[in-house]
């Protein structure tokens, strides 16, 4: 059975959040010609080769619903069997049925699905395959929670299996069942193919003993199995029938696992692909009576003209009262109150008045400072984390310069930190535990591709941080976002009635005699509605008086970091100083500035006759000086960033047809992670 504990819950909408919801009831009410849906877009892939993906535990602190990662290999599937059931019309029943083993002494809340249900459509740019996931269901044997929570997740629907509120250990067993519409290719050459990643290479654990089995309406003429890498071409027991079945060897992580089965094409029925598109032909309207074709002609003129104003109005209001920072009253900017002091709070004021700090706010690292200037999670945020966790101790970072892995590439080395040090905050665990989910020696480039949910996730870890040191009452990426959304809603809304409900509108003014149409002022004042509220929205997160405090230091740091002179600073100081402050000046865009401060240092104390050393956690190439290595971290931040956002393209394409299949051919997979 599940060992049982009890987690704080989420608490009941905010009030910002009601107020976002009255604002938006009474936006409808202002004009019916704003209430309509917005078609979802997302990417896709010519042939439906659909992913599930994301497979794994959750970790006991984690409250949101965190992406696919890699992380430590304690965790593994001890058992993956992948059945599917293919049906007339082209839909997949699956059943994943999992043993999942937790990390020893550790305790998670369950596992993620993450379900591609868009992909590209052969080189269309306006088409998409749509997948419609149905008949969700899981049940535990082993008597694991088994709570369900389907939500959208880019070009996927995430199912989250788990209690928030109860966490597991050891090994449990999980029993996955869900529907997917139009999967079945058809290949035209008289033959329809199934084709599908049992486990996505991308997947950061160890999978044993992985089986898969696909029934369908006629018997499989051929089927194959490869596994591997991503690329692979290596083949895995495969038998047609019946009932094909695929035995696929134990994988380790990163290497993934990919099946194919062909059938007569007669044994279908109508396998045309569901595409999305939003270009139908509009119908025309009918005309009216001048006079009264005149009057609802100003009717839509005032609604399209008052609704942005009285959206504008209600922004500016909610921006005034709840989106400007707070400030504690009567004390020195960026003090705090003492423990048990009550001092009063206000709203927004004057800007605080910033003195130079010659050191960063206490216990506050370089990626929570970042955030806490601009109120976002930036990459250079994250960077210049892993920077820091080298600065710590806890990794390596040198130059490739003798094309071990490829040309300008980095190496990442993995070190037991210095005893007594501060402990890890969640984000930074698992930035660290996904860089070296494949090893202690890695490079950066074996990361492209593949980090991009682990990004994401540590990004939300990063969010939630500052809302649990009482920066901000909410995520502010979540009040922007809220905001922003709302607002693309609102102008999409008006944009999609102009073209597809724009005609029959339009006739109805036709003889009202104005010379411009009411209709593009109805719905053009919809589209300027929703970008007033994009453009305030963005506003809405402000920081508490501790956050606005944090940032009068943040600003101080930084100002010192711009100011610092190399007189101020002692030799025997030198190299632990500009390590540590290192990753801060790579967050304020100041390294190349603080590095000549130490170049200045260095040529001083040689002078003198004393040395100053390089750190020891860099291990670069060229002069090696203080400028090459904040010039190097620069470097290595950039290509960094460029790696942990890159993604692969989709699947697609027959496995028996065109070069043959390979591990990862297929458009979908399974891999581990935690929630």
């Amino acid at each position: 059975m599940p060992t049982v504990r009890g987690t704080r819950r989420p608490g009941a909408p905010s009030g910002l959040c009601r107020t976002r919801y009255a604002v938006l009831v009474v936006l409808v009410l202002g004009t019916v010609a704003l209430a309509a849906p917005w078609p979802a877009v997302a990417e896709t892939a010519d042939r439906p080769a659909v992913a599930a993906w994301t497979l794994g535990a959750a970790a006991a602190t984690a409250e949101s619903s965190a992406s696919a990662v890699s992380l430590p290999a304690e965790e593994q599937a001890d058992r993956l069997a992948m059945d599917f059931e293919v049906q007339a019309d082209g839909a997949v029943v699956v059943t994943e049925t999992i043993t999942w083993r937790f990390p020893e002494g550790q305790e998670r809340h369950g596992i993620l699905r993450n379900v591609k249900v868009r992909a590209g459509y052969q080189e269309s740019e306006t088409q998409y395959r749509y997948y419609e996931l149905t008949g969700v269901s899981v049940t535990s044997p082993s008597g694991a929670p088994t709570d369900i929570a389907v939500s959208d997740f880019g070009a996927y629907r995430q199912i989250r299996v788990g209690s928030p509120s109860e966490t597991v250990t050891g090994s449990q067993d999980y029993v996955v069942t869900y529907r997917l519409a139009h999967i079945v290719n058809d290949i035209g050459d008289g033959t329809a193919e199934f084709y599908y990643n049992v486990v996505d290479p991308s997947n950061g654990f160890p999978q044993r003993q992985v089986t898969s089995s696909v029934t369908a309406p006629a018997a499989a003429t051929r089927a194959a199995c490869f596994f591997g890498e991503l690329g692979s071409t290596e083949t895995c027991a495969a038998t047609a029938g019946n009932r094909a079945t695929f035995t696929v060897p134990d994988l380790e992580a990163e290497e993934g696992a990919s099946i194919v089965t062909s059938y007569p094409r007669s044994a279908f029925g109508d396998l045309t692909p569901d595409l999305r598109e939003g270009d139908p032909d509009s119908s025309s309207g009918s005309a009216l009576r001048p006079a009264t074709a005149r009057a609802l002609g100003w009717l839509a003129i005032g609604i399209g003209v008052f609704v942005p104003l009285l959206a504008g109005a209600l922004m500016g209001l909610l921006v005034w009262s709840r989106g400007r920072d707070e400030q504690y009253a009567g004390i020195t900017p960026g003090l705090t109150p003492g423990i048990g002091a009550t001092t009063p709070v206000v709203v927004g004021g004057p800007e605080p008045t910033v003195a130079v700090q010659f050191t960063p706010p206490a216990g506050v690292q370089p990626g929570m400072v970042g955030t806490i200037l601009d109120e976002e999670v930036n990459l250079v945020d994250v960077t210049a984390t892993l920077v820091d966790l080298a600065v710590r101790g806890h990794l390596t970072i040198a130059r490739d310069d003798q094309g071990v892995f490829r040309a300008d590439d980095w190496v990442l080395s993995r070190t037991t930190p210095r005893a007594g040090g501060p402990p890890l905050s969640a984000y930074e665990q698992l930035l660290l535990d996904s860089v070296f989910s494949a090893g202690d020696r890695v490079a950066l480039s074996q990361l492209k591709n593949r980090f991009k949910p682990t990004l994401d996730a540590v990004e939300r870890l990063m969010y939630e941080e500052v809302v649990e040191r009482g920066w901000f009452r909410r995520s502010p990426e979540r009040q922007r976002s809220g905001w922003v959304t709302l607002g693309t809603v609102v102008s999409a809304a008006s944009v999609f009635l102009l073209f597809f409900v724009g005609g029959p509108v339009a006739g109805v003014f036709g003889d009202a005699g104005f010379p411009v149409a009411p209709t593009w002022v109805l719905f053009g004042g919809g589209v300027v509605t929703g970008l007033v509220i994009r453009a305030l929205g963005t506003r809405m997160a402000a920081r508490t008086a501790t956050g606005s405090a944090v940032l009068v230091q943040s600003r101080g740091f930084e100002r010192y970091i711009a100011t610092a002179e190399a007189n101020q600073i002692r030799w025997e100081e030198a190299q632990e100083v500009f390590s540590r402050f290192l990753p801060y000046a790579i967050v304020f865009g100041l390294a190349d500035r603080w590095a000549r401060v130490f170049e200045e240092v260095a040529a001083a104390a040689t002078a003198a006759g004393h040395a100053v050393g390089i750190p020891t956690w860099y291990g670069g190439g060229g002069s090696s000086g203080f400028s090459d290595v904040a010039s190097s971290m620069d470097s290595f931040s950039t290509v960094a960033a460029g790696t942990f956002v890159s993604t692969p393209g989709s699947s697609g394409s027959s496995g028996f047809s065109g070069g043959g299949g390979s591990s990862g051919g297929g458009g979908g997979g399974s891999s581990g992670g935690s929630w």
